[in-house]
């Protein structure tokens, strides 16, 4: 299914636009974003090695830099309200932005700051680094964490239907790309972790049981 909203989303025709679609998927990233990026990937490797055994101090560095973390119950449901998942949320806006605050924060306000929400039980270490590692790129201020792309992202497989890419704006398919490949690097980033401890199918079946039962 991925590699058929890459290819969709690579194909995609829309007049002029299209030919900077097609340059999009061959060019490399600037100098200094691949340089942004090799500094993220070890910094986070290092920081999730460290506490490779102790996945709560991930989320101590995390409420440590400034963003809060909020454990409550049931938070798998509040979330699903708002299409999102246990972890690392993006700052959200509008209704959403409503909802959370009134639900998590006890106010009224239609703006919210990064958090990560979950409840609390015991963390998975392996969704727990793929969440870790989206959030550290986030602060990185790499592309693709605006509120249009993770918009779009969580409603990446409606685009497997060329119709629907089709109404997507050119800005809107360069951040959705943007998003997508931020969450491509973390699960890569994982698989890349999980190589130097135990076989990497073992790791993906963690992963699924954990995004599944906890964090």
């Amino acid at each position: 299914m991925r590699s058929k909203i890459k290819k969709n989303l690579y194909s995609y025709s829309c007049g002029s636009v299209s030919s900077h679609i097609t340059s999009f998927a061959t060019v490399s990233f600037d100098s200094k974003t691949r340089e942004k990026m090799k500094i993220m990937k070890e910094t986070v490797k290092k920081i999730v090695k460290k506490n490779i055994n102790t996945p709560e101090k991930l989320l101590e560095y995390v409420e440590k830099s400034g963003t809060r973390v909020i454990k409550v119950p049931f938070a798998d449901k509040i979330l699903s309200c708002v299409k999102e998942e246990e972890g690392f949320i993006t700052p959200k806006s509008g209704l959403e932005a409503l909802y959370l605050n009134v639900v998590l924060n006890k106010k009224i306000a239609f703006k919210t700051s990064e958090m990560f929400v979950l409840r609390d039980l015991p963390l998975n270490i392996y969704v727990m680094s793929h969440q870790f590692h989206k959030w550290y790129s986030y602060k990185m201020k790499l592309p693709g964490y605006d509120y249009a792309a993770q918009e779009n992202f969580k409603k990446v497989f409606e685009f497997a239907d060329p119709k629907k890419v089709q109404k997507l704006g050119y800005q809107d398919i360069m951040s959705l790309k943007d998003a997508i490949r931020r969450d491509v690097e973390a699960i890569e980033f994982v698989l890349e972790l999980s190589r130097e401890h135990e076989g990497s199918k073992k790791t993906l079946d963690k992963i699924k049981s954990g995004e599944k039962a906890r964090l």
